[in-house]
């Protein structure tokens, strides 16, 4: 490849990744001034419509989209689907802008720019883990709090309100969200159904299920959150018990996972002569993608065997 047409896609990148910056900023500022106002302790209620209003997608681009936003709303920053696709784009162009500078391989170039889209992509996902393991840490103390304030006498408005006080981390905030709604004079069932969409975990879909029905039916409802705390509490100790015991094989997973593209990696940067033969060789092209495809079949098995749904 000339210089000339270097320093045009050297151009093109600068220029892309200088908007996606300056919009990304912008779009992180302007959450930003909307924290900074009077009711900055108190979250932010959404007015515009996003994945969570919307009803699951009947296309696969529409799925691919809204499993984007939910990455992106779920992890309980201030990024936005659109700053965080900025976030994607400009990660891209730097990881691979900087490959095809050094090795002058266009393909080299889109490998280390798809790799760096994707190491984005991990760190979200992560962070979402995190969050949801938090939720799912909190969630019996934050029933049993429900419980001892509707058993005290306490409305069941009144002890969302309680929970969201008094308690700190991520459901809380999700809690105070709920009891701002009812303040607003929405309905249990429908800020329950709220609630649920926003965080997708079995043992709260129970919790918003029975605080339904104890809306529209009645009930004794300290006692049946009291037993929903207990069975809880046995769910996260066996998933303790199944990650501990699973450790060896996540761990020999992910070694296995992380070794081959690592490796790959440092013979296309260090050594490109030992590996030139797989992009520029019609063979060695049939064989690159032959990898590629097993390896992302073999971690979507790997993880598969070591998910447990209890």
């Amino acid at each position: 490849m000339d210089s000339s047409s270097v320093a045009l896609i050297c151009f093109a990148a600068v220029t892309v990744s200088v908007l996606a910056v300056y919009l990304f900023f912008r779009d992180l500022s302007g959450a930003g001034q909307l924290k900074s106002g009077q009711f900055s302790k108190r979250p932010r209620l959404r007015r515009i419509r996003n994945v969570f209003d919307q009803e699951p997608s009947s296309s696969i681009l529409g799925r691919i989209d809204q499993s984007f936003d939910r990455l992106v709303l779920e992890n309980g920053s201030d990024f936005t689907p659109f700053s965080a696709f900025l976030l994607l784009l400009v990660c891209g162009l730097a990881i691979g802008g900087s490959i095809f500078v050094y090795s002058n391989q266009p393909i080299a170039g889109i490998a280390g720019m798809i790799g760096g889209m994707f190491a984005v992509l991990i760190i979200l996902h992560f962070r979402r883990k995190r969050r949801m393991q938090m939720i799912q840490e909190e969630l019996p103390e934050m029933i049993d709090l429900l419980a001892r304030s509707t058993h005290a006498g306490a409305s069941l408005e009144q002890a969302i309100a309680i929970v969201g006080e008094e308690t700190k981390g991520p459901l809380s905030y999700e809690f105070r969200r709920c009891a701002r709604q009812l303040d607003m004079n929405m309905s249990v069932p429908a800020v329950m159904k709220s609630l649920s969409n926003r965080i997708q975990l079995v043992d709260l879909k129970i919790l918003t299920s029975t605080l339904m029905l104890y809306r529209k039916t009645g009930g004794n409802l300290p006692a049946n959150l009291e037993r929903m705390a207990d069975v809880i509490r046995d769910r996260i100790n066996y998933r303790r018990q199944m990650k501990a015991s699973t450790g060896a094989g996540r761990a020999s997973a992910l070694l296995m996972t992380v070794v081959a593209p690592v490796a790959f990696v440092v013979l296309l940067v260090v050594f490109p002569d030992h590996v030139s033969n797989l992009y520029t060789d019609p063979v060695g092209n049939i064989l690159l993608l032959t990898a590629i495809v097993l390896e992302v079949i073999g971690i979507l098995w790997v993880s598969t065997l070591l998910r447990t749904e209890y």
